[in-house]
């Protein structure tokens, strides 16, 4: 069902985020971990929008190069290769998270399905913005400065070559406009998309906030008009057995 699919979704997203540097911490047998967890979300992810033909047969085609040259050591060496891999993460994580969107802004009734679509949109917001930020930093080395000390690009590629826990934690922290500070953007592209993230973070919060007050004040009045169609109905009903017992 589609409320086992985002749920499931949302438990993989949120533990990715979570157990992500966590797991790197732990050498080899976490980053096999991580790969299993990583693949799992992403199959997830494509599972979440097969309801549409369409944009299944689209996740295919993004998510296959994404397994071959993410987890390539030879397209982590190629600047091409590597640029490409962003896109097609970028893309991807953008086209699961709109079409989840669509499908909860369709929503006319306050769910469990809702909720749980809402928190995954706001996830995959936050991992669209990180791999974003690694593609800033490709295209311009030195973008961020992580603890005092200017990124490199050694740093930049990790186990995948578009997903780095620095920069995942930078985004997260970003989106929900904590700022600690310890992560800094330094060229302008970089704060550009940070102070974008921010704002998408804030908006998004407040737009869902209006829409589920929205859904809810809806629900209720419409509950309220069935209950006095009801009371309609029975009432003549109830005034005849009320006359015959007399």
């Amino acid at each position: 069902s589609i409320r086992f699919k985002f749920r499931t979704l949302l438990i993989l997203l949120f533990t990715l985020a979570i157990m992500d540097p966590v797991l790197k911490e732990l050498g080899h047998s976490g980053l096999m971990f991580l790969d299993v967890l990583f693949t799992v979300a992403l199959l997830t992810a494509l599972y979440s929008v097969s309801s549409n033909r369409r944009l299944l047969i689209t996740g295919i085609i993004l998510v296959i190069p994404i397994f071959v040259l993410g987890l390539s050591n030879y397209a982590k060496t190629n600047f091409h290769l590597t640029i490409l891999v962003y896109t097609l993460a970028i893309t991807f994580f953008g086209l699961v998270g709109i079409s989840i969107l669509i499908h909860i802004m369709a929503e006319e009734r306050v769910t469990v399905d809702l909720i749980y679509g809402s928190a995954c949109v706001y996830l995959l917001i936050g991992f669209a913005w990180a791999i974003f930020y690694g593609f800033i930093e490709v295209l311009f080395q030195g973008s961020f400065k992580i603890d005092g000390t200017v990124m490199s690009h050694p740093d930049l590629l990790g186990q995948y070559s578009f997903l780095n826990e620095k920069l995942v934690y930078f985004s997260f922290v970003t989106l929900t406009t904590l700022g600690y500070g310890d992560i800094i953007p330094l060229s302008g592209v970089a704060k550009t998309a940070s102070t974008l993230e921010a704002v998408v973070g804030q908006l998004y919060i407040a737009l869902l906030v209006a829409r589920l007050v929205g859904l809810q004040i809806s629900q209720s009045m419409e509950a309220k008009r069935d209950r006095g169609g009801t009371e309609k109905i029975c009432m003549p009903l109830l005034e005849k057995d009320r006359t015959q017992q007399e």
